[in-house]
């Protein structure tokens, strides 16, 4: 058994920052803590990209694990082949594995279940918003399975998030067939 702390390179937030939305062309796409849950996110809106100040310090990075810090606490994401690169709110928690200590898919499915949830929400505090820091989630206690055990729930997320981004992929992969067939029906119909 080991603290978040004890198995990670980082856990932080970033600080507030001026956002400055831009048509999706000159910007990054910015997440907020209702899009973490989506699987496709809805609303979603792009920072500039020259305009934002550490723009590479807001990205997103493949294995971490994002949590909601504020307002409705502890909803977890991997990044796992959707939001690299994306920005993120300083209303979401970054966790960083060090992967000499942990699995990284382990550490999400951890976090993500009823008993990491759990261990979050006991630090809530704030009178009209709830909210957890960064310092609070590195005292969450983890339990350690073997290298084995975790490459094995570590694979099993990571084949999972895989997978939802295939069914993406295909998904968007039909949209456009389908309104390919019905611009070329119209223009046919239209000629007749």
């Amino acid at each position: 058994v080991k603290t978040i702390d004890d198995v990670t390179k980082m856990v932080f937030m970033c600080g507030r920052f001026k956002r400055n939305y831009v048509d999706k062309e000159y910007g990054v796409p910015f997440l907020s803590g209702k899009n973490i849950i989506q699987i496709r996110p809805s609303d979603l809106k792009y920072i500039s990209l020259t305009e934002t100040s550490d723009i590479n310090d807001l990205k997103l990075e493949a294995t971490w694990t994002l949590i909601t810090r504020s307002g409705t606490i502890g909803r977890t994401c991997f990044v796992w082949k959707n939001y690299e690169n994306y920005a993120a709110t300083e209303h979401i928690i970054r966790i960083v594995p060090n992967e000499e200590e942990i699995d990284p898919g382990c550490l999400y499915a951890f976090l993500s279940s009823s008993y990491g949830k759990q261990q979050v929400l006991r630090f809530r505090h704030g009178s009209v918003i709830d909210e957890v820091t960064a310092k609070q989630i590195k005292k969450v206690i983890i339990p350690l399975p073997s290298e084995s055990e975790q490459k094995e729930i570590g694979d099993l997320v990571r084949a999972a998030y895989e997978k939802l981004a295939e069914a993406i992929r295909l998904e968007d992969e039909a949209q456009k067939i389908l309104m390919d067939a019905l611009t070329n029906n119209s223009a046919a119909t239209a000629d007749i």
